[in-house]
């Protein structure tokens, strides 16, 4: 075999193995991809590839699995963007129940046994907090409640003058 005989057999199994390589790369990307194509709605590859395409001679499959994968891709994108958020909320939500949790924790561990006085009087305190709750917390949606929530806390006036909120209690003890 002359050396140009050779160069040209190299040339050719080099291009053989590269365009197995390229086969088998398709292949694993296609078995990557959903058997269906319920994610893209698409019921023939064909309908992947843009309309400027033409299809005489041409192998669409290779073509039909990238823009599968690509649009499946994005899916995953969407998908996992909307698990973080998702995940943000509940970190946001677990920390405020953590909050919460402590400070009645705290609240429970520094108080005696009560008397019916003072469960009377803080039956008063809660039932008032929970009325400025109703009136002033939007429950219509997640969003709307935090939004509303963290305005009510902050507008809310614990240092009230104990006789505004115990003041009924009181006069009903006497």
């Amino acid at each position: 075999m002359n050396p140009s005989e050779r160069k040209k057999q190299t040339h050719l199994r080099c291009e053989r193995q590269r365009r197995e390589a390229i086969n088998s790369g398709y292949n694993s990307l296609k078995e990557l991809l959903p058997a269906s194509s319920s994610f893209s709605g698409y019921n023939s590859l064909k309908e992947l590839l843009p309309a400027s395409s033409s299809f005489v001679g041409c192998k669409t499959t290779n073509a039909a699995i990238l823009f599968r994968a690509a649009e499946y891709v994005k899916v995953l994108n969407d998908s996992i963007a909307k698990s973080e958020e998702d995940l943000s909320k509940l970190r946001t939500q677990y920390s405020a129940l953590e909050l919460i949790m402590q400070q009645y924790e705290n609240f429970s561990m520094e108080s005696q046994p009560f008397t019916a006085l003072q469960i009377q009087m803080l039956q008063g305190f809660l039932d008032a907090c929970f009325e400025s709750f109703v009136n002033h917390v939007d429950a219509s949606s997640y969003q709307a409640i935090t939004r509303s929530l963290l305005m009510w806390i902050e507008q809310l006036d614990f240092q009230r003058p104990a006789e505004e909120l115990v003041a009924p209690v009181y006069r009903q003890t006497r």
